[in-house]
């Protein structure tokens, strides 16, 4: 199964039934268990189960879920960039106006990975 190939440090794509989209990144897997966190919404931490690639939703008030729908990996530097804007994101600290902004390689990321993992599904 595709699931299994999921490891810490990978990037990989969640839908939601509302027709959003999450990029994720693996924290922590275990047998049963994919920890990710949602690379723009920080505080939102995803515990897929590791044979459906379902996790609930925790923006939901109704039981909603999420599902991976694309594991295909990046190339290196798109990685490099949403790594990067998840190290900026995490920072523990409200970021700067400057630090809001995007830089060219990760509106290149963010454009590059929508298109790919939509032609990428598992």
């Amino acid at each position: 199964m595709a699931l299994r190939t999921i490891s810490v440090g990978d990037i990989f794509n969640a839908d939601v039934p509302t027709g959003g989209t999450v990029i994720c990144l693996a924290l922590a897997v275990t047998a049963t268990r994919i920890r990710a966190r949602d690379i723009c919404r920080q505080g939102e931490l995803l515990d897929f189960d590791r044979h459906t690639g379902v996790a609930p939703w925790p923006r939901s008030k109704i039981g909603t879920t999420c599902t991976i729908t694309s594991i295909a990996p990046l190339p290196p530097d798109v990685h490099e960039a949403l790594l990067g804007l998840d190290r900026k994101y995490n920072r523990g600290r409200p970021l700067t106006t400057e630090e809001m902004k995007l830089t060219e390689a990760e509106k290149k990321a963010f454009v590059f990975v929508y298109d790919y993992h939509a032609a990428n599904r598992i």
